[in-house]
């Protein structure tokens, strides 16, 4: 269990931005099942209890300047047309619109009159994408031309991300916090690698073995789909002997979006990065006992000295997990976003 003795209760959970306060959670609401004490199962479990969740999507294309492309799969309710705010969801690493903890949240959102839109990163919605690139932690150019687009259509819009996804939507507020477009009020992101060499030597450790050849077993396939689509891409070979991150984003990711190596793709890529500059409210949850994370993906000191980005450490809830007892509202995490955002809708 990791230790932030300075962690210390600077704010009460949902309060925002005042002058004095240093928006620093500690003291958490959730708590998880006395019946699942291990990050593992709180990780795994209830994306396994929530798979068989229905949602229905219409899918929308968006084209990006570089010639690509994103899908955001909206959705279908009777009166999606009529509603005046939005809120977008970021999956995280090897996700999509169909991911339980993205279909979850879009309920959630749904229920509450919000028009949803759940992002599929490049690559990421069934299609690949037609650059010989990818997706990766620091690819703000989809969001970035969703945002401008659907910021012209409501009068609100908020976004959550999950993981990787949670990265680029809380680089993308950093990074452009100059030029946001007026109805992007606020952003939650739960379960966020800010470091990503930190998180790279989590999943690297051999607890964590499981989940590494996982994300490289679903990775490998995304490149070979691409080489049979675009003979005219020439990926390396040995993609599914790689076992580390290291391995992966050295040969792939770095080359092909125009980073040195490994290292030099996580530093640049890592939301931590611009952080201090967000000046929009944000939440970051990530639980304490999160097995992809280091100590360094718990950004306290940024928090303490920012107006903005409120940090909250609960005790348990795993990666993108959070288990516990649904209310016919959501799940924790789900209404922990949505009081965040209305809390931010009626301090704005």
């Amino acid at each position: 269990m990791r230790n932030f003795a300075s962690n210390r209760s600077l704010r009460e959970p949902g309060c925002l931005v005042c002058s004095q306060a240093v928006p620093l959670i500690a003291n958490s609401t959730y708590r998880s099942p006395w019946w699942i004490s291990n990050p593992h199962w709180q990780t795994i479990l209830p994306n396994v209890t929530r798979r068989r969740l229905r949602i229905r999507y219409r899918r929308e294309r968006f084209e990006l300047p570089d010639t690509d492309f994103v899908d955001v799969d909206w959705v279908k309710s009777g009166d999606q047309e009529s509603r005046s705010r939005c809120c977008i969801v970021i999956h995280g690493l090897e996700g999509n619109s169909q991911a339980p903890y993205v279909k979850a949240m879009a309920r959630t959102f749904d229920r509450a009159s919000y028009a949803v839109g759940a992002l599929n990163l490049r690559g990421c919605s069934g299609e690949p994408n037609r650059l010989e690139r990818f997706y990766h932690s620091g690819d703000t150019v989809g969001l970035a031309e969703v945002m401008n687009r659907v910021a012209e259509r409501y009068g609100e819009v908020y976004v959550v991300g999950f993981s990787l996804g949670g990265n680029v939507a809380l680089k993308y507020f950093g990074e452009t916090s100059s030029w946001l477009p007026k109805p992007v009020r606020a952003v939650a992101a739960f379960s966020v690698p800010c470091e990503l060499q930190g998180g790279s030597d989590c999943l690297a450790e051999s607890g964590n073995r499981f989940y590494m050849k996982r994300f490289a077993r679903r990775l490998c396939s995304k490149l070979r789909d691409k080489d049979e689509l675009y003979p005219e891409f020439s990926y390396a070979n040995g993609c599914l002997k790689m076992k580390t991150f290291y391995d992966f984003d050295g040969t792939y990711t770095a080359p092909l979006n125009g980073f040195r190596d490994a290292v030099d793709y996580w530093t640049q890529s890592s939301c931590a990065r611009s952080l201090d500059r967000i000046d929009r409210p944000a939440l970051l949850v990530n639980a304490k006992n999160d097995p992809f994370l280091s100590e360094a993906c718990y950004p306290v000191e940024i928090a303490r000295e920012s107006k903005w980005l409120h940090l909250e450490i609960p005790e348990g809830g795993g990666h993108c997990g959070f288990p516990g007892k649904a209310s016919p509202a959501g799940y924790w995490h789900e209404l922990r976003a949505l009081a965040f955002f209305e809390a931010a809708r009626n301090q704005s």
